[in-house]
């Protein structure tokens, strides 16, 4: 029997989320859309800004780094709290055998701190770059940024989802989920950035992609 592909799989979650939970956050994919909240993310034809980021397991990676083989994907995630991001990552993690065959570097990118990184890494067995934007810095710098509003802060801390233990900081700011494959001059190749954080990009079209990069 096939697999299902994420957007199955993100689907069955939208499904199972509570009616209040469903208006909460249309309400406020409602806000991030009409406050132009990703008009200023990276895009296709940018720069991929350096870095310099901490891995999960304690070393530093930087942008050249991933590119030293080839291109690469970057997936910004919020945490593995999220369970679309929880999605995303097992899905990534099906076809990251294909992006290195393909010759490209897959990482992801989370800003959770308190080693919630390695935990998700060893757990999920998972063969690929996790690094740890802490404070958000480089997702700022790709325009990935919005600050969550107090009613979903709330809603947040009702299911004891408390972005100050999570992040380490009590900024209540979140990253927009993206996904960047760059080309190893460090230009964009493909941006999928959605202010609907419950919908993802497929990962058969990073594949896709990665092939039309030769």
């Amino acid at each position: 029997m096939a697999k299902n592909t994420l957007a199955e799989a993100l689907a069955a979650i939208r499904d199972k989320a509570s009616a209040r939970g469903r208006e909460v956050y249309d309400k406020l994919v409602k806000q991030l859309i009409e406050s132009g909240a990703t008009e200023g993310a990276l895009k296709e034809g940018d720069a991929f800004p350096d870095f310099q980021l901490a891995s999960a397991d304690g070393r530093f990676v930087r942008r050249v780094d991933l590119l030293a083989r080839g291109p690469a994907v970057i997936s910004f995630y919020r945490g593995a709290w999220c369970p679309y991001c929880s999605a995303e990552l097992n899905a990534l993690a099906e076809i990251a055998p294909q992006i290195r065959a393909a010759g490209a570097t897959l990482a992801a990118i989370t800003p959770e701190a308190g080693g919630t990184a390695l935990r998700t890494k060893i757990d999920r067995g998972l063969d690929f770059e996790i690094l740890c934007d802490l404070d958000n810095t480089l997702a700022l710098e790709c325009g990935l940024m919005f600050p969550v509003p107090d009613e979903i802060r709330a809603a947040y801390m009702e299911r004891n989802i408390d972005f100050v233990r999570i992040y380490g900081n009590d900024a209540w700011l979140l990253p927009t989920p993206a996904t960047y494959i760059v080309r190893r001059d460090g230009i964009i190749a493909m941006a999928y950035v959605n202010p609907d954080f419950r919908y993802r990009l497929e990962p058969a079209e990073v594949v896709k992609a990665l092939a039309t990069l030769g």
